[in-house]
């Protein structure tokens, strides 16, 4: 994909936009995703610190900062989340972070003020003023306690969190005909044990996907059920090994 397009907001689905950055040094991208539902948005993992600047121009291309009202994010990691202080000043006071009860634990501690929506308390969905219902599905020790996966039945979008993603300073936006191996890479290290990782693909296996969208590496359009079948059988926990 050509830099002018990774320079601007890109439509990956109807409605669906990666505001992300493409560093020529990050052999691990993060990307920020944000939904537009009428008057509503909803901004998924919006990223680190150090790349606001660059994933704030993109949401201000495309909306009004004030109309998202739920950040998700799928755990406490900074690359994913430690933004989220600054986007409040922005946002203002109608926003909640949508996240798993232990998540929030770790969460609160980069400042947030404004309040957590559970997921695990609120039956694992998240209804918008439309009516449209984001489905959380639990994913955990992938890599962390309270994962879990955002699946969108509108447009068939799965935001997979860590799943998926890879390693890759050879990076394009979707993923290439390389990608499967730089996601071995990236699984191997970071996610515990083939079971566990089974069980996650197993509660996919009932949805209609079109896109997978994570947050590290590139965004998988092209046969997404390859890449689920690969994860499923991928031997992983490197680092228990002595």
């Amino acid at each position: 994909m050509a830099d002018l397009e990774l320079d601007r907001a890109v439509e990956i689905a109807p409605g669906v936009y990666w505001v992300g950055f493409d560093g020529e040094s990050a052999g691990l991208r993060c990307n920020p995703y944000l939904i537009l539902d009428g008057d509503e948005a909803v901004f998924i993992e919006p990223g680190s610190v150090p790349h606001f600047p660059i994933v704030l121009r993109k949401v201000l291309s495309i909306v009004d900062p004030r109309r998202i009202k739920t950040i998700i994010v799928s755990h406490q990691d900074p690359d994913l989340c430690a933004a989220i202080p600054r986007f409040e000043e922005i946002i203002g006071p109608d926003l909640k972070i949508a996240t798993h009860s232990r998540a929030a634990i770790l969460i609160q501690h980069y400042g947030l003020r404004s309040p957590f929506y559970h997921v695990d308390q609120n039956g694992w969905r998240l209804r918008l003023k439309s009516g449209r219902e984001l489905k959380f599905i639990f994913a955990p020790y992938l890599h962390f306690p309270g994962m879990f996966m955002t699946y969108d039945p509108v447009t068939k979008v799965l935001f997979s969190g860590d799943l998926f993603g890879a390693f890759s300073y050879d990076w394009s936006l979707y993923a290439g005909e390389y990608y499967d191996e730089a996601m071995k890479a990236f699984h191997e290290n970071y996610m515990p044990a083939r079971e566990i990782l089974a069980r996650a693909m197993a509660k996919l296996d009932g949805l209609e996907i079109s896109l997978i969208a994570p947050q590290h590496g590139s965004i998988i359009r092209d046969n997404p059920r390859r890449y689920i079948d690969i994860l499923r059988n991928l031997d992983c926990g490197d680092y228990m090994l002595d």
